[in-house]
Parts: structure tokens; sequence; C-alpha cells
């Protein structure tokens, strides 16, 4: 493979029977979402965002929302500003984000709904939250979230496979930032990342459904942690299966950058 290096996924009896898709199951949050068109009596007596998941503005919103520790109905507008009738009915304007009170106070855009929500006390945890914003840029700027939603919608890359972990390829990828792991030549399972400063951030690990619960994911993960450890680089388990494995096999603990260990 061009501008790729091979390695061997290892076979041990460490791999584990846990799922290996980083995607955690869909949970009731506080954080609920609605369509705009549903009845509005669902969001009389709550904190509510008209938004959209794709708006940076939106997403700057539910950031500090989380750093204040505020409950809140999230309700979906439409896509097209010139659809948005029910929100322009409501807030006098087509633009997201839109932030309305349990009073029903109106505040239309992030200046108005920052100048509100300065006002408010943080909980114990905006700390925590702003720190771990922090530590996810890596996530963010390499859209993580992006393939996960390739993975929902059911138009990821992977392809089923049959065959042993013992017969499982790892290959570092670098343009596509990624490990590779392959099973007769069929793309099975990767692990994105990206690196920098002389970490590499592990964003996303993912094997087919085919594949899980039968140790390909440790196989990956064991790979691409032994590589980063070839060549020098302090590892950033943002993706919760890379975490969870160094968790279970603490001789990679090591590896992890201390600022990020020491948590």
């Amino acid at each position: 493979m061009s501008g790729s290096s091979t390695l061997k996924a290892p076979c041990s009896s460490r791999a584990s029977g846990r799922r290996s898709v980083a995607v955690g199951v869909r949970r009731t949050s506080p954080s609920v979402t609605a369509p705009t068109r549903k009845a509005a009596s669902v969001a009389d007596a709550v904190l509510t965002l008209y938004q959209a998941e794709w708006c940076p503005f939106s997403s700057a919103v539910r950031e500090v929302l989380t750093e204040l520790g505020a409950d809140f109905v999230a309700r979906q507008v439409e896509p097209w500003p010139e659809d948005r009738n029910e929100l322009r009915a409501l807030a006098g304007t087509d633009e997201t984000p839109v932030l309305r009170t349990e009073d029903g106070r109106l505040y239309r855009g992030t200046r108005e709904i920052f100048a509100h929500l300065r006002e408010q006390d943080p909980w114990q945890f905006a700390a925590a939250h702003r720190r771990r914003f922090a530590d996810h840029r890596d996530a963010r700027e390499s859209d993580a979230a992006g393939q996960l939603v390739e993975y929902f919608r059911g138009t990821d890359q992977l392809e089923a496979g049959a065959g042993s972990p013992s017969e499982a390829e790892v290959a570092d990828v670098p343009e596509a930032s990624r490990y590779e792991l392959r099973l007769g030549g069929r793309l099975i399972g990767l692990a994105a990342y990206r690196r920098r400063d002389g970490r590499i951030a592990f964003t996303h690990t993912e094997v087919d459904e085919s594949c899980e619960g039968r140790g390909f994911g440790s196989g990956l993960a064991a790979a691409a942690l032994e590589n980063a450890e070839r060549e020098g680089l302090e590892v950033v388990p943002l993706c919760p299966f890379i975490a969870h494995y160094i968790d279970r096999h603490p001789e990679y603990e090591s590896l992890v950058a201390s600022g990020y260990r020491d948590r």
C-alpha cells in the first residue's frame, strides 16, 4: 500500500471480547432533542435551544451550557432559513441559535445568549469541562464526529471479514491519519488518530460488526500502541476503546501523555 507501513496485529490471550466500536449507545440525557414542529408545550417550562448540530454558533452555545451545568432541550430547526416559519413566528428571526428561558424570554444569536449566560453561576464541574474541551481539540479537528455519523448512516468503508485475528494485518496509513486493519485484503477495522508535537491522539476506533467480540479490535489497539512506542510518541487516548484497552493492559500506561494520565 502506497504511503503505508504494515504492522503485525498482535494475537494474544490479552484480547478482550468487549465491543470494538467506540460508539456510545444512545441513552436518555438531560439534553433532549426534538424537531421544531413538535408541540411547543414540551419546551414551555425548560431552557430551550433552537439550533442545528452542524451550526458552529449552536455548538458554542451547547459547550457553554455544558460548562454551566444547565439542562436544556435542543429543538431542531429546518436546514434552510427560508423554511423556518415557526422559528420566525416565535423569535422574529430565522437564524440560529435562539435560546428561550424557562420564563419565556428569548435571546437571539451568540452575543445575546452569552450576555445572558454570563450572569449565571457555573457548576462545580465547569473548569473540568473546559479542560476536557481543550483535550478533545484533536478529535474535533480530525472530524471524529463525521466518522461516527458515517457509521450511523451505514456509509463507512468497513467490510465483513472471515478469518481469525492472527491472520489480520495492521497498516499505518499516515495520509489518511489512521491505522487500517485488513483481513484477506478487506478493510475490517480502523483506528483514527491525529499526530502533532510528539503526540498521537487516538480519536476513533471501529471494527466491522461481523468481527466484533473476536479480538480484532484488541489486536488493532495493541499494534497501534506498540507502533507509537517504537516511534517515541506520547499517547492521548481520546477514543474510549483505546482508553479502555490501556486500562486493561497497564503495560501501555507509560505511553500515555503525563498531563492526560494524571487526571
